[in-house]
């Protein structure tokens, strides 16, 4: 590996590299390497603006390499489970919180949001209809905490939390349908599904309802760590042997959602 991007003149061929620098350098450091004919995996987000997006997307296409992106939450085994149970999804629920951090000048919304836009489009199959915003910095110059709303064409409805102010981690997804509950922990990689089987008002004023749930815990095993299946399936693509698990077109989507929603704050907070 190289420390900094100016080494890669001084390495030899290669087919691939991983990318993992702060995201104003994305596009300077993933184009040199296309010039050199390898193929990318660069993490989230693909780049800091839209047109940033788009020219690592025609430049990977012109260079005959694969553009894969560090979207890993979509390599999480209980991330998995939850898009095969889904059954027209009504409500899905993120929450993403983190204590205060000085590793990045990224906002929280291009931060950590980004990997909730990414999972909250994949696991609806859709694109947002509409977007509401509200969040604040607190400690740097840019956002720290961050509220969103989405509507998608299928009427369902994500309601996104994303923060460096609380003094906990936690990533936590809760999808309600209209047969299940599933509640997804991404920390800890399991799933819990919940089942209402029957409620009852008895007129008993001193009760005011009896409920019975069936409460599941499937049982996922010890699995695969997430960053070495996206990795996997990186090389699978390199192959031929798999699709390219997030192309820059997914990727882009949570981009210009997270700039979207950067933007309506802003909007927010001078109006």
């Amino acid at each position: 590996g190289c420390a900094a991007h100016e080494q890669l003149a001084t390495v030899g061929m290669f087919d691939f590299a991983v990318v993992a620098v702060p995201t104003a350098h994305h596009e300077a450091v993933t184009l040199e390497i296309f010039e050199r004919g390898a193929s990318v995996l660069i993490e989230k987000p693909l780049a800091p603006t839209i047109e940033g997006c788009l020219r690592l997307a025609t430049a990977a296409e012109h260079a005959g390499v694969v553009l894969a992106i560090g979207h890993v939450e979509r390599f999480n085994q209980a991330i998995h489970l939850l898009r095969e149970r889904l059954q027209r999804p009504r409500l899905l629920q993120f929450e993403r919180l983190s204590p205060r951090t000085e590793r990045t000048s990224d906002s929280v919304v291009m931060d950590l949001m980004v990997h909730d836009l990414d999972l909250a489009c994949h696991l609806t199959a859709e694109e947002p209809l509409t977007l509401d915003a509200a969040g604040s910095a607190v400690y740097s110059r840019s956002l720290d905490f961050a509220c969103a709303h989405l509507v998608f064409p299928s009427g369902c409805v994500a309601a996104l939390i994303a923060s460096r102010i609380t003094h906990d981690k936690i990533r936590r997804i809760a999808v309600s349908t209209d047969t299940e509950f599933l509640i997804a922990d991404a920390l800890r990689q399991d799933v819990a599904v919940k089942r209402e089987t029957s409620v009852e008002f008895p007129d008993n004023a001193q009760a005011w309802y009896r409920q019975a749930s069936i409460v599941e815990v499937p049982r996922l095993g010890p699995g695969i760590e997430p960053l070495k299946a996206q990795f996997g399936a990186f090389v699978d693509a390199l192959r031929e042997e798999g699709p390219n698990m997030v192309p820059p077109s997914e990727a882009m989507l949570a981009v210009r959602l997270a700039l979207d929603i950067e933007r309506r704050v802003s909007q927010a907070q001078w109006s």
